[in-house]
């Protein structure tokens, strides 16, 4: 009995090797595959597969890519409770094309429940893939992005070519991405910085102020935070400093309040420095732009309200499950507004699959190890900061620094685990300061 006993042991043990060797063979290929997804978001958002009447987004290949690779290598699973709520989203969103059959767009819907798919799955401890070295590869591809927007808004005062702030006309047509973006943008007498990579100088603003917040919560490396700031500067968009302001107030404390006054002091005394060479008053300018129904701050966060307001009250009945997928554009207003994602799920989905949505996101912002900021941060970017919900830029963004990572465990028991932490850089120093604060 005992030689059998040991036995089993032994062919148990030579199990276990065998699956961690599998696992640490399967390594590297998920890194580099998720090395690809961070690009996507960031690098290659003008690139994609373009099928003519629709273009299927860099990011959203990357995205299942990863997930292949993770399968494929045993280091993938699936979160019980993401899945209930993602089956509750679906759920309610066809219930709302089926109650709007004729206006309702099956395309939409479609893309809806392949693009939130991914928020089901976590990647396993056995994956490799902490969030620390996840956090780096953003780190070290967001001061690469910061080179080049500073690089590319000097540049424009040297020579002049149309490819500085959009080389989309030079990507062969099958590999371009979606379109339709405001790509290049004037400030006074210059173009704002688009990070040369992004689709919009707004998107690249918040991908710069995330970048920061991150960098200053970890390394704290002075000459990429001086980049990462520069480039935020350079964008003229407020979007990156909104993100910055919600992040330094997260979690609402008289310390944060505080910090928030000191950053402000510091902040007012370079722009004063800078205000001439920078032009830094356009960006100031901004804040008079809520006033007006033409403004892009009118337009992305004035109106969507007034939207919602003017339908509650033509069609009550239908503030609960909404008017149906693709629908939001098909209204006849007498003023433009943009989509942000809350409005964009009330209006198509309803109050019900507004809460529904809301609820499968926040579950996939990470565990109570992942800093509060970051998650504030990432959070108002994908619900208020732009149309996001189709957008696999700013959603997989989210998913691959905090939703898709593992919990670090340290127990075999803890490896099984299916509930990510998402924990980012400067894990122990970070968790710390956050407690004190």
């Amino acid at each position: 009995m005992a030689a059998l006993s040991a036995e089993r042991l032994s062919e148990g043990g030579k199990q276990m090797m065998a699956s961690q060797e599998s696992s640490a063979r399967g390594q590297p290929a998920v890194e580099v595959a998720f090395v690809v997804l961070i690009l996507a978001v960031t690098v290659l958002q003008r690139f994609g597969l373009n099928f003519g009447d629709y273009s299927l987004n860099a990011a959203l290949v990357a995205m299942f890519a990863l997930l292949v690779v993770a399968g494929l290598t045993g280091v993938l699973t699936v979160s019980a409770a993401r899945l209930v709520l993602y089956g509750v989203c679906v759920g309610i969103a066809l219930l709302s094309t089926l109650l709007n059959e004729q206006s309702s767009s099956v395309t939409s819907l479609a893309l809806l429940a392949v693009m939130y798919l991914p928020f089901v799955f976590v990647l396993t401890p056995a994956a490799g893939l902490s969030p620390q070295r996840a956090n780096d590869i953003f780190l070290d591809v967001a001061a690469f992005c910061a080179v080049a927007g500073v690089a590319q808004f000097y540049a424009q005062f040297l020579f002049h070519a149309d490819w500085l702030f959009d080389f989309t006309p030079q990507v062969p047509a099958l590999l371009r991405g979606p379109s339709g973006y405001n790509t290049v943008i004037r400030a006074g007498g210059s173009l704002k910085s688009n990070g040369f990579f992004f689709r919009e100088p707004s998107g690249f603003s918040f991908v710069m102020a995330l970048a920061l917040m991150l960098e200053c919560l970890s390394h704290r490396r002075a000459v990429r935070i001086g980049f990462l700031g520069l480039a935020l500067l350079l964008t003229y968009s407020g979007t990156g400093l909104l993100a910055l302001v919600i992040g330094l107030v997260i979690p609402m404390n008289g310390r944060n309040v505080l910090r928030l006054v000191v950053v402000g002091a510091v902040g007012a005394a370079f722009f004063f420095l800078l205000e001439e060479p920078l032009n830094l008053s356009f960006t100031m300018a901004r804040l008079h732009e809520f006033g007006s129904e033409t403004s892009s701050a009118y337009i992305r966060y004035i109106a969507p309200g007034r939207l919602i307001a003017d339908a509650a009250a033509s069609a009550p009945s239908l503030l609960w499950l909404g008017h149906g997928p693709g629908t939001i554009f098909r209204q006849e207003v007498g003023y433009e507004f943009h989509d942000p994602t809350w409005a964009k799920l009330i209006f198509e989905y309803g109050v019900v699959g507004f809460v529904a949505f809301l609820a499968l996101f926040w579950a996939s912002l990470g565990g109570p190890s992942a800093p509060t900021r970051v998650r504030a941060m990432l959070f108002a970017g994908w619900l208020i900061m732009g149309g996001h919900l189709l957008s696999p830029e700013q959603t997989f963004m989210t998913l691959a620094l905090l939703g898709l990572l593992p919990r670090p465990s340290a127990s075999p028991r803890d490896a099984r685990a299916e509930v990510p932490s998402g924990l980012p850089p400067g894990v122990v120093g970070l968790r710390a300061q956050e407690v004190r604060s």
